[in-house]
């Protein structure tokens, strides 16, 4: 199995809480002095957003890498006749990722011109389906894996506010992970699932 995966998997939920939380509060914190700063100078201001968009840039890859490892691991062992297809969870795994720096590189120097939000509208309402899916991805097969039949929403519904909500969620759902790895940890992911 990937190091990586093998990472998130073993972890323990305060790990994954440190791993993903840490950064994003780290740059809050930063933009948050320098805005609030005595004297805001434009370059300190500057210096700031950089490192909040910086550890913004590691909270998404980190997440993001928490949910590809889980999505993955929980397909590759759930029944073959209720996995999930993959194609999209891939799709909404690389998508945010890529769009964020893009869209600061890009779109935030730009948001003055006319009819820029006609195209950043779909392009962020994509992000927040990607972000859904990734949600919906997850927390169906967690349960489809520990109940080992059809489920319905109301059946996942937990799961999926408590990884939307993820500063609390992780402290639920990261000890169900680690339940489910240590008795098939040993399962091989697909060769599709090893690379993102």
């Amino acid at each position: 199995m990937n190091p990586i995966a093998k990472l998130f998997l073993g972890a323990k939920h305060w790990q994954i809480f440190s791993l993903i939380f840490v950064p994003m509060a780290v740059g809050q914190i930063a933009l948050a002095t320098s805005v609030s700063a005595a004297v805001p100078t434009e370059e300190g201001f500057q210096r700031a957003a950089t490192l909040a968009g910086i550890l913004a840039m590691l909270f998404m890859l980190f997440l993001v890498g928490w949910f590809w490892a889980m999505g993955s691991f929980l397909s590759s062992i759930a029944d073959p006749r209720l996995r999930l297809r993959r194609a999209f969870f891939h799709f909404a795994l690389v998508y945010p990722p890529i769009y964020l720096p893009v869209f600061i590189a890009i779109f935030a120097r730009i948001t003055t011109a006319p009819g820029v939000f006609a195209i950043i509208f779909p392009l962020h309402f994509l992000v927040v389906y990607c972000t859904l899916y990734l949600l919906y991805f997850v927390s169906k097969s967690l349960v489809l894996v520990e109940r080992g039949q059809p489920v319905s929403f109301y059946d996942y519904s937990g799961p999926f506010f408590l990884l939307w909500f993820f500063p609390l969620g992780v402290w639920v759902i990261q000890p169900r992970i680690n339940r489910l790895y240590e008795q098939h940890g040993s399962v091989e992911l697909s060769p599709g699932d090893s690379v993102v």
